[in-house]
């Protein structure tokens, strides 16, 4: 008997299916979705209304079934009347409960509720974890915004001993109880990818075990995933697997009809942890490698003593992330401490915290341009709303021990960051709502070693993909993040090849080095005494930037210094990156146009510009794609300074009429 179980007289089955689309998702994906999954998979179930389970939706598709599909909300609104569906809640927006504060944690879970009982006029009980990561102060939060139950995958409970879990748990946190439903992971491969002897089979496991079986998982394997239309609705799966499930001795509940019957239930306490997949993708290859090595080895009763990643290590994994993740912390104390209860604004900063752009695995997420420029500009709208001042302000925003410099002005904002080279790292132009940084820059993955065939009729975790010809060209991977105002010194053999292909040697020490400033009334002063290393020799240099940010323009005046005894003879490069495409920018000279003359970049003396498109090579669902991820521009000077000389020039990023 599993660890944890009373013995049932009845054979249950709970199934919850969880939806969601990402905030900024194209609206043919979302068209998409619906008439491949979502709503055929709804119109079989209501034809079995014996059959119960319990339903997810997150918040944005919510908003857009209210006005593009409002005969899939009539739909589930008869299912619940008759009582054939219950509502789940969570955060309306989707976001990872556990990387936002508590105050927003409440704000995101009480907005779904309050949503679900003004629509439907029932108010959940259970609530969805976004991509179950759980952290044990969820169980106080969870029950403090009226929830009392959740579902995790049984990984959860492996690493806290518990090697069989097929029956719901109690936890608790600072005296508040929630009720953990373990989701049977064997499931979540059988349905609905295998067939129904297979399933019926396993089945007969749960039963014989005296456990209940329990599965909770995305709808979109119910016609969206590759390969799972056809075998769903067309070769006939879903029909069958309700007439088994009808002809079956199992009675379907849903979780709170099952809670209501008073099941006796042991204590547990889960640790930090996701399902299994996502705490493997977290890592880099020498370790996956390994963990999968070493699981292959343990019995099943030692279990707890392997495991993958935790999910905030993203926000280390991935620098792009962990500055979209403290951008919106930043927002989130400005919004706590103003008080903000602005509903619109509320809104924008709460889509803000959808999960989706935060992270990468098997789906694109943080490599998708799309998905990030959305939490950006949702996040931006809300910021223009709420009076931040204008001019500089020094704060610690990623939490790193050293203080960044915020630039606040009505038509864009400026981040720069004296500790990574004195370079900008966010450039925002406030019409737009768009953070023209948002770059991601080419880092490696483990799966960029794996070179195999595609398959059908599997999970999406299982499907094997199969790398793109000539894809070790996107394996040229940066060594540090794409940011902007980067200061480069060459040898005078540097090509555009080598530099492209991140084969060229840095000859100073300037990328990553902290930058001294101060800031004397408008202008920002960053200042650095470095070593260029050239043919065996170390020479001594300082640079001198000043950033002046007015009105309509930033001007950036910088000076280098050749401070060494003798001559000093190499390039230096000034890096730029942004996220524009093709279509909205031009080159004229020295002149870079951005949004048809809206915005310039102009270099002062001309230099000669390398310009190079940024590509990452990623896996989605179905592939591996290639993804345009932005724009760098390298102008370069040849430099051939004498001990004491000088070399000065400037850069003016013009916004037009302010804007």
């Amino acid at each position: 008997m599993a660890e944890g179980m009373e013995i049932m007289a009845e054979k249950i089955f709970l199934l919850a299916v969880h939806n969601h689309q990402p905030v900024g998702n194209f609206p043919s994906v979302l068209e998409k979705a619906f008439t491949d999954s979502y709503r055929p998979f709804l119109k079989s179930l209501s034809l079995y209304p014996e059959i119960k389970f319990t339903l997810h939706f997150s918040g944005p598709l919510w908003e857009y079934m209210e006005t593009e599909q409002p005969e899939v909300m009539d739909l589930i609104s008869l299912m619940v009347e008759r009582k054939q569906v219950e509502l789940l809640g969570g955060g309306f927006y989707e976001p990872i409960l556990a990387t936002i504060p508590e105050e927003d944690r409440q704000g995101q879970l009480l907005m779904m509720a309050d949503y679900l009982e003004k629509k439907f006029g029932v108010r959940p009980k259970g609530a969805w974890l976004a991509e179950r990561v759980w952290e044990p102060q969820l169980a106080s939060t969870l029950a403090k915004a009226g929830y009392s139950y959740t579902l995790l995958d049984e990984e959860h409970f492996h690493y806290a001993g518990i090697n069989q879990p097929r029956f719901p748990y109690i936890t608790e946190d600072q005296g508040y109880s929630l009720v953990i439903f373990p989701i049977d992971k064997k499931l979540r491969y059988l349905i609905p990818f295998r067939n129904l002897e297979e399933i019926d089979t396993y089945f007969q496991e749960i039963v014989n075990s005296d456990g209940i079986a329990i599965l909770g998982d995305d709808g979109e394997k119910f016609g969206l995933w590759p390969g799972t239309k056809n075998w769903v609705y067309e070769a006939g799966w879903l029909e069958s697997f309700l007439n088994y499930l009808r002809k079956s001795s199992f009675k379907m509940m849903t979780f709170s009809e099952f809670l209501s019957t008073e099941p006796k239930m042991n204590l547990a306490y889960l640790p930090p942890a996701s399902y299994e997949e996502m705490m493997e993708w977290i890592l880099p290859l020498d370790q996956l490698k390994k963990l999968r090595e070493l699981k292959k080895t343990l019995s099943p009763q030692f279990r707890r003593l392997l495991r993958g990643g935790f999910f905030r290590e993203f926000f280390l994994k991935y620098p792009e992330s962990n500055h979209l993740h403290k951008r919106m912390l930043y927002l989130s104390k400005i919004v706590s401490q103003k008080k903000i209860d602005d509903p619109e604004i509320l809104k924008n900063f709460y889509r803000s915290q959808c999960n989706d752009a935060y992270w990468h695995g098997i789906f694109g997420g943080l490599y998708l341009p799309h998905l990030r420029q959305a939490v950006y500009f949702h996040l931006l709208e809300a910021e223009k709303k709420i009076d931040l001042g204008s001019g500089w302000e020094r704060v610690d925003y990623d939490f790193d021990g050293k203080e960044e410099l915020f630039y606040h002005d009505k038509s864009f904002n400026l981040i720069i960051k004296p500790s990574f080279g004195g370079s900008l790292i966010e450039l925002d132009l406030k019409y737009l709502s768009r953070n023209l940084s948002n770059v991601l820059s080419r880092w490696p993955e483990a799966y960029h070693h794996y070179s195999t065939e595609t398959g059908e009729g599997k999970s999406i975790h299982e499907l094997i993909r199969k790398l793109p010809e000539n894809f070790e060209i996107y394996f040229h991977y940066d060594h540090y993040p794409r940011y902007s105002l980067l200061d480069h010194f060459f040898s005078s053999e540097v090509t555009f090849e080598k530099w492209s292909q991140r084969e060229v040697k840095e000859a100073g020490d300037f990328i990553n080095s902290v930058y001294e400033y101060f800031i004397k009334e408008s202008n920002l002063y960053l200042q650095k005494k470095g070593i260029v290393h050239l043919e065996e020799k170390d020479y001594r240099v300082n640079i001198n930037k000043i950033i002046t940010p007015q009105s309509d323009q930033v001007i950036i005046e910088q000076t280098i210094i050749n401070e060494d005894e003798e001559n000093l003879t190499c390039y230096f490069g000034h890096e730029w990156n942004l996220f524009v495409l093709s279509e909205e920018w031009e080159l004229n000279q020295a002149t870079i146009s951005l949004f048809k003359g809206k915005i310039k970049l102009e270099f002062q003396p001309y230099p000669q510009l390398w310009i190079m498109p940024l590509e990452t090579l990623s896996q989605s669902e179905e592939a591996f794609e290639i993804i345009y991820q932005g724009i760098s521009w390298l102008a370069l000077w040849p430099l051939q300074l004498r001990p004491g000389e000088k070399f000065k020039f400037f850069v003016r990023l013009y916004f037009k009429d302010g804007q």
